[in-house]
This record gives C-alpha cells, sequence and structure tokens, in this order.
C-alpha cells in the first residue's frame, strides 16, 4: 500500500504540472519529473523506516518466515481452504495478467468517454476542456486520467488498463490488512483478502478501464490508514492519511456517496486515538495541502464554472445529466418510493449466482435458487417501468442485454458470507465478545448500501457501485476464524464454489472471452474495441483502409454515449480527431485544415460523393442501436 500511494500521490501532480505547460504527451518529461518524485521518496524511506525494511531482500525473508510459520499453525481442514483459495487465485490473476497485456481496453464508456478524454489529451499535450460529444468527456475529474496517460507510456495502448490492476491487488491487500487490524487474527485476514480477490464485481474491474476498482482502493487504503491512526496518532500516519483522501477526494465525486459511511469510522477513531484531538489542527492543514494539490486542478473548479448554477451534483455532470442520473427533480413521496424501490431491487440483484450464470447450465442452477426469491419480490411489484436509468430493473435479468456478466454483484460471498457474519458479529457484540469496531463496520456497510439506494434511479450497471460496499464487508469475515469453530467444513465448500464461480465470471464475460467465436486472443484489435456492438466493426474497418493514419479528421457524431469515438485515432494515435458536434449543441462548421469528415447519420446531411462505411443497427442487441457512418473527402 506504500508503494502504491507514492506511486499515484507522485503520478497525479505529474500530469496536472505537464498539463500546465503542454507536454502531458511527452514521455520523456514524464521520466524525468517522475524520477525526482522517487529520489524523494527513497530519501524519505531510508530516513524514516526501520532498518530490517530498508532491503528488498529482508522484506522478502520476513514474508517467508512468517507464510512458514503460518501454515504451520493451521489444521488440516484450514490447509483445505487455503490450497483451494489459493490456486483459484492463482488461476484468474494469470487469466486477468494476460488479458492485461495482451488485448486492448474495450469497454463501452471508455470507447466513448473515458479513453476519449486520455486520447484528446494525448492529441493536444494537456487536459483542458475538449467539449467533447460525451458530457463526461469533459466533468469526469482528470485525476484518473493523469494515472492512465502515465500507463500508456509506459505499457502503450494496454496500459491504460494499469491502474487497474494495481488497483486490484491494493484492494486485496488492504481488505487483508483491515481484517488483521479489526480481530488480529492472521488466518482469517488471509481467508478475507482471497474473497477479496475472487469477488466477481473486483475481477471483472481489475482489467477494464472503469472507474470503480481504483476507487475502492483508494477506500480501503483510507479505512486502513484510519485504523492505523487510531493505533498510533504521529505526523507520519497523519501525514499519509491526509494525502490518501486528497487523492480519494481528487477521484470522483461519488466519494460523496461514501462519506457518510466512512464518517462513522473517522468519528470513532476521533474518540479513541489518544492525543488525536490535539493534533486536529495538523491533520487539517495537511488535509487542506493535500487537496490543494490533488483536488483543486482536477476539474471541479472547471465544472463549477460553466454550471448554471453552483451545486454538488454541478461538481460531476451538467445538470441535463443529474436530471436523468440523479433525484433532483424528483418530489419527496417519488424520493421515498424510488428509495423503497431499490433498497429490494438491489437486494434482488445480490441474490444471484454471479459468474456461474454465465453458464447455461449455471443459468438453470441459478432459476431454480431464485424459485424461492422471485416469490417473495413478486410480491413488490418491482418490474414496473418507473424509477430506472439505461434500464429497467427485471427479477431475472434480460439474457439479450447480459448486463449481469460486465457489472456482476458478489456471487454468493454475498448471502452464504457476508449475511451470516453480519449476524454472528452482532450477536457477539451483544454477549461482549467483540468490541465495537466491528459493529461499526456492519453499520457502514448498511449506510453505504441506503445511500446508494436513495441517491439515483435504479441502475443495472450498479454492481461495480456497489464493490466499494466490499471494503467494509469483506474483513469481518475474519470473523468466521476467531477461536475454534463448526464453520470450517461450510467454508470449504463456499470456497470451491467462489473458486469455480471466479473463473466463470472471467472465462464468460461479455468484453473479455475466453471461450466462443469471439475468443478475445484470437481477434484484432478493431473486433476487440467493437465487440459489445459488433455491428459497428465494419465501418471502423473500411475507415482505416481508407483514412491516412496521420490525418486531420472532424468528427460529426451522436451525442451522449451514443458512438464509439476511440477506435478513429488508430492504433498509433497518430490522427489528430476534431469534435464539431459537442454535447449538448448544434453542429459546428467543418475546420478549414480538416482532411476528411466522419459523421453519423442525421447529424450532417448526405452529399454525392460521401462515401457510407457501414450499415448501422441491423439488430435489436444493444441499449443503443449503431450508427450508419459516412467519410467525406474533404
Amino acid at each position: 500500500m506504500y508503494c502504491f500511494l507514492g506511486f499515484v500521490v507522485s503520478i497525479i501532480p505529474t500530469g496536472y504540472l505537464l498539463s500546465a505547460f503542454n507536454l502531458i504527451n511527452r514521455p520523456v518529461v514524464w521520466g524525468l519529473v517522475l524520477l525526482l518524485f522517487v529520489l524523494l521518496q527513497n530519501f524519505a524511506i531510508k530516513l524514516k523506516s526501520e532498518g530490517r525494511y530498508r532491503s528488498i531482500k529482508n522484506v522478502f525473508s520476513e514474508i517467508r518466515t512468517g507464510l512458514n510459520s503460518f501454515w504451520n499453525s493451521c489444521e488440516i481442514g484450514e490447509k483445505g481452504i487455503f490450497i483451494i483459495l489459493s490456486f483459484f487465485t492463482l488461476v484468474v490473476i494469470i487469466i486477468n495478467l494476460l488479458v492485461l497485456v495482451k488485448t486492448y481496453p474495450n469497454e463501452w464508456d471508455s470507447m466513448t468517454g473515458h479513453l476519449v478524454k486520455c486520447a484528446y489529451y494525448l492529441q493536444n499535450g494537456h487536459m483542458g476542456r475538449v467539449n467533447g460529444t460525451t458530457w463526461s468527456i469533459d466533468y469526469y475529474p482528470n485525476s484518473l486520467p493523469t494515472l492512465q496517460i502515465f500507463g500508456y507510456h509506459f505499457l502503450g495502448e494496454k496500459g491504460f488498463k494499469l491502474i487497474h490492476f494495481l488497483s486490484y491487488g491494493v484492494f486485496v491487500i488492504s481488505t487483508y490488512g483491515i481484517a488483521r487490524k479489526l480481530f488480529q487474527n492472521t488466518k482469517g485476514a488471509i481467508f478475507a483478502g482471497f474473497m477479496a480477490a475472487l469477488l466477481p464485481s473486483a475481477l471483472i474491474q481489475a482489467v477494464t478501464t472503469e472507474t470503480d476498482i481504483v476507487q475502492s482502493a483508494y477506500l480501503g487504503m483510507v479505512v486502513y490508514f484510519l485504523l492505523e491512526l487510531k493505533e498510533q496518532v504521529n505526523f507520519k500516519n497523519i501525514l499519509i492519511l491526509a494525502l490518501i483522501l486528497g487523492v480519494w477526494i481528487s477521484h470522483k465525486v461519488t466519494f460523496m456517496l461514501i462519506g457518510p459511511a466512512v464518517f462513522v469510522i473517522a468519528l470513532y477513531v476521533l474518540f479513541s486515538a489518544k492525543g488525536l484531538t490535539k493534533k486536529l489542527p495538523l491533520a487539517f492543514g495537511l488535509l487542506v495541502l493535500s487537496m490543494a494539490v490533488y483536488v483543486a486542478p482536477n476539474g471541479y473548479i472547471g465544472n463549477l464554472k460553466v454550471a448554471e448554477k453552483p451545486s454538488l451534483g454541478a461538481l460531476s455532470a451538467p445538470p441535463i445529466m443529474m436530471k436523468y442520473h440523479g433525484i433532483e427533480g424528483y418530489s419527496n413521496r417519488d424520493k421515498l418510493r424510488n428509495f423503497e424501490f431499490n433498497v429490494l431491487r438491489y437486494s434482488s440483484d445480490f441474490l444471484h449466482l454471479d459468474g456461474l450464470r454465465n453458464t447455461e447450465w449455471g443459468e438453470k442452477l441459478n432459476n431454480s435458487f431464485r424459485a424461492i426469491p422471485n416469490k417473495v419480490f413478486n410480491k413488490f411489484g418491482l418490474e414496473r417501468g418507473e424509477f430506472w436509468v439505461v434500464y429497467p430493473f427485471e427479477m431475472m435479468g434480460n439474457p439479450q442485454m447480459q448486463f449481469y456478466k460486465e457489472r456482476p454483484f458478489w456471487g454468493i460471498i454475498s448471502f452464504a458470507l457476508v449475511l451470516p457474519v453480519f449476524v454472528l458479529i452482532l450477536i457477539a457484540y451483544y454477549r461482549k465478545k467483540v468490541d465495537l469496531l466491528p459493529v461499526l463496520f456492519v453499520s457502514a456497510a448498511a449506510i453505504h448500501f441506503l445511500t446508494l439506494s436513495f441517491t439515483a434511479p435504479y441502475d443495472p450497471i450498479k454492481g461495480r457501485y456497489f464493490m466499494n460496499m466490499a471494503v467494509w464487508c469483506l474483513p469481518l469475515l475474519a470473523f468466521l476464524f476467531e477461536k475454534k469453530t463448526k464453520w470450517k467444513p461450510y467454508l470449504l465448500v463456499c470456497s470451491v464454489i467462489i473458486g469455480i464461480t471466479a473463473v466463470l465470471t472471467l472465462s464468460h464475460r461479455r468484453l473479455y472471452p475466453l471461450v466462443g467465436e469471439n475468443n478475445i486472443f484470437e481477434i484484432d484489435r478493431t473486433a476487440q474495441l467493437t465487440l459489445s456492438r459488433p455491428e459497428f466493426s465494419d465501418a471502423y474497418y473500411k475507415f482505416e483502409e481508407l483514412v491516412p493514419e496521420d490525418a486531420i479528421v472532424a468528427l460529426g457524431t451522436q451525442q451522449e454515449h451514443e458512438d464509439y469515438v476511440y477506435p478513429l485515432w488508430g492504433k498509433d494515435f497518430k490522427r489528430t480527431l476534431i469534435p464539431i458536434h459537442p454535447f449538448r449543441s448544434l453542429v459546428k462548421p467543418i475546420p478549414p485544415e480538416a482532411q476528411y469528415l466522419f459523421y453519423s447519420e442525421g447529424v450532417i446531411p448526405f452529399k454525392d460523393g460521401d462515401i457510407q462505411l457501414g450499415k448501422g443497427d441491423q439488430t435489436n442487441d444493444t441499449p443503443v442501436p449503431e450508427s450508419k457512418y459516412f467519410l467525406r473527402k474533404l
């Protein structure tokens, strides 16, 4: 976690700095600036770290000794559990590593927004407002793009996913660390770490370029270092907590939705850490400094400047999108009804065999498993067509849309392990067998769930948002290893199912499938980029044939996450793209320097001589129809 913290606190301000000088597309300059950060951190480590940790050899020697001691302390049943979990964890890590180094990013929001943003920044040399076709290009904070752009300079196009894969590892490690602090139980903490490593939601996001896995890593570190501060109030721990809080706040405005849950733990630390109240002025000063470095330049201020009126929602999105994605326009009665529906709808979504149901036999098994839940939830009329975004709620999900393959929840971990451990901890607290802190984690998880349920209409992709809630839930699983219990046979069975679930989650996912005719390792770059919208592919192949790789292209594409722009830069990102149909604006004149015009039907009128690149949408298989594209040589 210290290495990861050093990584992000160096790269983010480097990106901001280079953007100010129009140098964000210069890898050599990145290297020189980051070298200074590395030298500073190396000096600090040698100055402040314990002697035995100054040598990598000593660190690995201590790890080996600790593992040997841990293994010798395990009973036969425990060894069986850890062998099974180790095997499946190794398998999924190898799969995702292969996906990381062999495949290209292809997730929908990245093709229309997240990575389009990075590509424009690389093209322009700075992170100024682009006025892109999609609102997220200009409104999403610039903290994550700095890390993605560094990954691009480091590993090429596939490096956009580097920060996400590292975040997966930190999410796992922080789960282990938090569990250790909660229960001082190494066996339980390792079990909790394995559950994080095999969590379907985490496995999927480890190699996509979505924002939530990074958010989970930051949140895990915030919670871990809060507990570290509780144990020892000193300048180092206050500084580290201030740094990670600044980075976390800079990442995405949804930190506000997690804030109430974090506040519960922060309040506990404030009143239980000896001497902390005396150092609050220091802590506040360091936090303000951290926010000045990481938050102030990230784009929030720019969003407020162009807002119709200042509001918390304006930090993250234009008003029209907040109206669509939020509940600001709801009456009080509708806010309450939306909240009630969401509590039930998301509870239903958690009660699925995610991963297993990606296969035909698993889908049948899931249908059988859902027999009783369906009878219960059907009584509430949850499938009515109100209070939803993207796609309405369906009890069993829509196989055609396959949202659950791209945005799974937790599989059996949620209802077979997390719910029982909540009950056990509450009973143990009533019997005075555990202290208050684990109960506060249960409370934080409940607050987190209720906050996500209240603040927006139903969204079938919320599986990735609820992953952040795992930071509160998974460390509590260490409680199952407290003393000698009768849970071990049950945990052994669960471990096998969870391991199989994890492998199937990765082998049968929609974006990076390992089986079938679209095996991700057997199709080319263009086919990979358009895997979730295959009717786009022909248009992009033809575009590549007709347009030189260094051409200047005016873009008259559809707005609001409808058209994939990212593939148009080409594999070496040498083309210059100029958007002429900005979000919620009329079409602008074609700039004189443009050599080609690429446009969607309905945006710009067709002229004789224009070339039709593809047939457009032929089947009703995506939420938004594929556009019919045209090319004009200027």
